[in-house]
């Protein structure tokens, strides 16, 4: 391998799927029901990757901060029935994951969306067979950049984490691979820049999915 890479571990929204849209609309409504009206969709998409109580304590005014369990649960109940109405693979997904499993390479997820939905969601867009572990949070596991979860896929698959490669869109994806001692890859068709990912200091960045294979 060009790199030494035999694993690549993925996020999923703003690195497999295009979910930004869905997400914030979401958001959005959540907030009107509590009388927010000023966010717009791009307004939000800094806080992507982020859990869920965490954004809300960012998006919404000390004031409401009482609501946010209520908040979460009104974001789920309007999202999850959803989910699929604007949100895409993005381009080049699914081959290059195909020619990644010719080429014999580990593949996972490490995901702030539950291991149920996410296993949902790459099996409705047909990709879920290309991994050999779909691991979203679940219940009181340490959310990202703690490395809980990637040192769980990592242990799980018998994965040494210097062969094995982080990829995703946010801050949080990079800390995770680096904490957990993986190379890491930021992606800049999600949420952030070129120049706001490389400030993280990730060891690769590519501007679409596709360029994974020349890392590999």
């Amino acid at each position: 391998m060009a790199n030494g890479y035999k694993n690549v571990v993925f996020d999923v929204d703003g690195t497999l799927i295009d979910s930004v849209r869905d997400i914030t609309n979401a958001q959005l409504w959540m907030l009107s029901q509590l009388g927010i009206h000023h966010y717009t969709n791009k307004d939000l998409y800094p806080y992507f990757g982020k859990p869920l109580s965490e954004t809300f304590a960012l998006i919404l005014p000390a004031s409401l901060h009482h609501r946010i369990p209520e908040a979460v649960v009104m974001y789920r109940e309007y999202y999850r029935p959803r989910w699929f109405e604007n949100t895409t693979l993005f381009s080049g997904v699914m081959e290059t994951l195909a020619a990644l499993r010719v080429l014999n390479i580990g593949l996972a997820t490490a995901t702030t969306k539950s291991t149920e939905t996410t296993i949902s969601i790459l099996t409705h867009y047909n990709v879920a067979q290309f991994f050999d572990q779909i691991q979203g949070m679940e219940d009181d596991m340490p959310h990202k950049p703690d490395p809980f979860i990637l040192n769980k896929v990592l242990d799980e698959q018998g994965w040494r984490a210097h062969e094995t490669l982080m990829v995703g869109d946010t801050d949080k994806d990079i800390f995770l691979g680096k904490n957990a001692g993986t190379a890491t890859c930021g992606v800049t068709y999600g949420c952030l820049s070129y120049e706001q990912l490389a400030q993280f200091g990730p060891d690769h960045i590519v501007d679409n999915f596709s360029t994974l294979l020349s890392l590999l």
